[in-house]
């Protein structure tokens, strides 16, 4: 028998009456190479000063120890401390089978990751869960554009006035919104209410992996949730220390069910493939990427050809780009053949007008930086990827802004194969994340390629 307790107002279970070697057992298992660069170094998330361990790998560990025989007992000494909400849920939001099941589910297990598809209905999801529990909630976020988004629904869908922590502002309700980077900053400790539950949004982000880890083990709250629409990692270091914050993956559906039911737009994949006049002679990526992406004027030509051949039948397009720069070139290009386009990006100070006349169909093509997580624009209808990169994560986010459903009308996306050989790898790391992620709809949804007008 092996005993985990968890004291009151932890996010640590200490392991109790136990063989040395399961020190050691638990040691192993939770041991990861964290990346410094050019080198790695082993870590463990296992304390042995204090014997203990974060509270979202308890089913890990759970399941090693079964396996080795050993029985396991569980004390948990937390409360749930709260405010009851006596929300009102808005009727117009009627929750799918899926969002149905995942709620009971994370209700059911009390911590965990719900991994839901862009588009799928997540903030819902989340609202359903605040809702069913009745108790006071703290939602985490990573963006302004999200702080707000998430307080609009709140009060729309709950019917209780959200507090906000972020963007200079320090507002607490029973429900409050706040920005990872402010409470870390300022301390978690500093919260005045009792908040029974958590909830991470958008918690694959590996590049915040270390922020999402301090904060969740700062945090006391027995309900912890995240939501996900790409929870798969490279780095295991990454994704053991985000399920130890938060829990594992407790309920996950795929793109391709949704598509098969209708919940999502049907996608329609085109390559766009072009011949550029000269070969790179950069030796360095950030020069290559300049030279062949941003400024290689026979790319940017196909993609600024596509994106009006697009408007001209009625879709509402987003551009999606790395770099501000590429984002200035191609609206300048747009507007020279008299599209109407506008450039979006973290820096606009009038970011919130363009998402309106964008919304209202004023602006024919939207080229941007910023679209890649949690903003919520269901008028796209078309998607041209024209950043190049191999981001997995970042590739299935920013297509997820386009799969809303679209009156039976598919949805478009655009992706370009460069000629460069560095820049096709990342081109075809793209195209193995879209096959994983999409299933048999990326293969049968490929058309005739998109060749640059001669």
């Amino acid at each position: 028998m092996v005993t985990l307790r968890i004291p009151d107002k932890s996010a640590k279970v200490i392991i109790e009456k136990a063989e040395p070697k399961v020190y050691f057992m638990i040691y192993e298992a939770l041991s990861y190479k964290r990346d410094f660069g050019k080198w790695e170094k082993p870590e463990s998330l296992y304390d042995p000063y204090e014997k203990s361990f974060p509270v979202g790998l308890i089913p890990r560990v759970k399941r090693l120890l079964n396996s080795k025989g050993y029985r396991v007992r569980i004390i948990d000494e937390r409360k749930v401390e709260g405010i009851n909400l006596n929300s009102e849920w808005n009727e117009k939001y009627k929750l799918r089978r899926y969002q149905q099941k995942a709620v009971r589910k994370a209700i059911k297990a009390k911590m965990g990751v719900l991994a839901l598809p862009v588009g799928s209905g997540k903030t819902v999801v989340g609202l359903r869960i605040v809702h069913e529990l009745d108790l006071s909630a703290l939602i985490v976020v990573h963006t302004k554009e999200l702080l707000y988004q998430w307080k609009e629904k709140v009060e729309e869908v709950l019917g209780v006035e959200a507090g906000i922590v972020g963007d200079n502002k320090w507002n607490e309700k029973p429900v409050t919104v706040a920005m990872i980077q402010t409470l870390l900053s300022r301390g978690a400790d500093k919260l005045e209410l009792p908040y029974a539950i958590v909830i991470f949004d958008e918690c694959h982000r590996t590049s915040a992996a270390e922020k999402f880890y301090q904060l969740g083990m700062s945090l006391p709250q027995v309900y912890r949730f995240g939501l996900s629409a790409t929870p798969w990692r490279r780095i295991r270091g990454e994704e053991i220390k985000i399920e130890g914050a938060i829990g594992p993956i407790i309920y996950e559906v795929k793109a391709d069910e949704l598509i098969r039911e209708g919940f999502l737009a049907k996608p329609k994949f085109e390559i766009i493939q072009y011949k550029s006049k000269m070969p790179a002679l950069a030796e360095r990526y950030k020069e290559l990427y300049e030279e062949m992406i941003m400024e290689n004027e026979e790319r940017n030509k196909a993609i600024v050809e596509k994106a009006i051949e697009l408007a001209k039948e009625g879709h509402r397009v987003l551009i999606d780009v790395r770099r501000i720069d590429h984002g200035e070139i191609l609206v300048k290009m747009l507007k020279e053949r008299g599209v109407n386009a506008e450039f979006l990006s973290s820096q606009s100070p009038n970011r919130w007008e363009i998402f309106e006349k964008f919304k209202k169909g004023e602006i024919q093509v939207l080229v941007s930086t910023l679209l890649k997580e949690g903003v919520d624009i269901p008028e796209i209808s078309a998607i041209i990827l024209a950043g190049g990169g191999k981001s997995d994560i970042m590739t299935i986010q920013t297509i997820g802004r386009a799969l809303r459903p679209k009156d039976g009308r598919e949805a478009v996306i655009v992706d370009v194969q460069d000629d460069d050989p560095l820049l096709f790898t990342h081109f075809i790391e793209r195209e193995k994340a879209l096959k994983h992620y999409y299933g048999k709809f990326y293969d049968n949804g490929i058309s005739t390629k998109v060749k640059q007008k001669s």
